[in-house]
């Protein structure tokens, strides 16, 4: 048979192939209204976490008592950051469990609960006075919340076909810069009316979400788990990371850590350090962290939703990596030398902001596209568990380093990673540059 005929069978077979649901059918519609509600149950989620970022530091400041000063670094050093990251560490710690649960039990029931628990403890963080019930708060939120994104994202898979399965995933990932977008720029402003309003309105916005998921979101008929993948799931997810760190992808994941592990040493501590480097310790200081946090998300998103398009089309995602670290470091070690706010957000804010929206979209790219298809999930799967780890332990590592080496420490050390990264990218860039292999051995048993 000449060559011309065997390739013509598979060319006509793709021709003749139609997607399951057309972007005018009913179907089509039906799975973007679910969608819709998906990304709103995580906007919602997300804002509990980053709607108190700007408010911690008068949290802390309360609950001490007039004994203490707000100017006290113990604020940041052995209670802020702490609040950052405990949740970011229960979420990292219960994600797993929700999603294998939710598979048992149904997806919509765990996600109701989420929500549920969304309004519980956001209520119960706006009325706590003491710093063991701000902790106990956070736990539990923690625990709580982050069942929806795990179940979102599960549920997203099971009511989107495979030639819509990225846009569907990827309209969740969205969701999750949109809410730390919104977070701190609606937590600030209303934080300077009352600490407390914030979160009454974050609980407010869950138990409408819960009433929306209740009526009008049904349970997705679930895909069934193939049999391979039944020892991956029962094994231990730190073993799967390690192991995956040594992997073929290795050096990816390490990367994600640390441009996650960097940022999130800012994310821990830089509340406190506005107030007590800057001074913006008054009544309408919440008003101004807010909007310095809304300032620096907007950048992110106007590269993650903009430009990296065009620069991924004309650069290509290896050189925005190797950029996007550069720029990383560049402002982080910068940082410590702004007197002022305002040279700080025409400073080293924006290379900061540029090179993490470079940095996240382009890593994962990358990822993905040197996987081979039947191992996207669990290739993506533990890019988010070290992105999920680093949220953990980067805010700890900031709040120790402010509170015993100074308040510019943990920006130093952020700069140092930075650096480190940016020699370990150069290094590894024939690995950036090479062309997906085909298929990537031992990915899906190491995720």
């Amino acid at each position: 048979m000449r060559p011309g005929n065997e390739q013509s069978k598979p060319a006509r077979a793709a021709k003749d192939a139609k997607p399951a649901k057309k972007p005018s059918s009913p179907e089509y519609r039906e799975m973007h209204t679910k969608l819709g509600l998906l990304a709103i149950a995580v906007i919602i989620n997300v804002l509990g976490f980053s709607i108190i970022i700007p408010l911690i530091p008068y949290f802390i400041t309360e609950a001490l008592g007039p004994g203490v000063s707000a100017h006290d670094p113990r604020l940041i050093g052995e209670y802020g950051a702490w609040l950052i990251a405990i949740y970011a560490l229960m979420q990292f710690v219960f994600a797993p469990i929700w999603g294998r649960l939710s598979d048992r039990i149904g997806r919509k029931p765990l996600l109701m609960l989420s929500l549920a628990g969304d309004v519980i403890f956001y209520t119960m963080f706006g009325l706590s006075h003491s710093l063991s019930m701000l902790f106990a708060a956070r736990i539990l939120a923690g625990i709580f919340s982050s069942a929806t994104l795990a179940i979102a994202q599960a549920y997203a898979a099971d009511v989107t076909p495979p030639e819509h399965r990225a846009a569907g995933l990827g309209m969740i990932g969205a969701s999750f810069g949109v809410g730390f977008l919104l977070g701190p720029a609606i937590g600030g402003p209303l934080g300077s009316i009352s600490l407390s309003l914030p979160l009454f309105v974050s609980a407010g916005l869950a138990f409408v979400n819960l009433l929306y998921i209740w009526k009008y979101l049904p349970e997705p008929t679930r895909i069934a788990i193939p049999v391979s993948d039944t020892s991956v799931s029962k094994a231990s997810r730190i073993a799967m990371m390690a192991r995956a760190a040594f992997g073929p992808l290795g050096f990816l994941y390490v990367l994600t850590f640390a441009v996650t592990f960097a940022f999130a040493n800012l994310e821990g501590t830089f509340s406190t350090y506005l107030m007590q480097h800057f001074g913006y310790a008054g009544k309408n200081s919440p008003m101004v962290q807010g909007g310095v946090y809304a300032y620096l998300g907007f950048l992110i998103v106007l590269i993650q939703g903009g430009a990296i398009r065009p620069l991924v089309k004309r650069y290509g995602e290896p050189k925005l990596v190797i950029a996007g670290v550069a720029l990383m470091a560049i402002g982080f070690l910068t940082f410590p030398f702004c007197k002022t706010l305002g040279l700080l957000m025409l400073g080293p804010m924006i290379p900061l902001a540029c090179g993490n929206g470079l940095n996240s979209p382009a890593l994962r790219a990358l990822i993905s596209r040197k996987t081979s298809a039947h191992s996207q999930g669990a290739s993506l799967g533990l890019s988010a568990s070290f992105d999920s780890l680093a949220r953990a332990t980067g805010p700890a590592a900031g709040g120790w380093l402010y509170h015993h080496y100074g308040m510019q420490s943990p920006y130093w050390c952020a700069g140092i990673v930075m650096t480190c990264a940016l020699f370990f990218a150069v290094a590894n860039y024939h690995g950036l540059a090479a062309p997906a292999p085909s298929p990537v051995a031992g990915e899906s048993g190491a995720a």
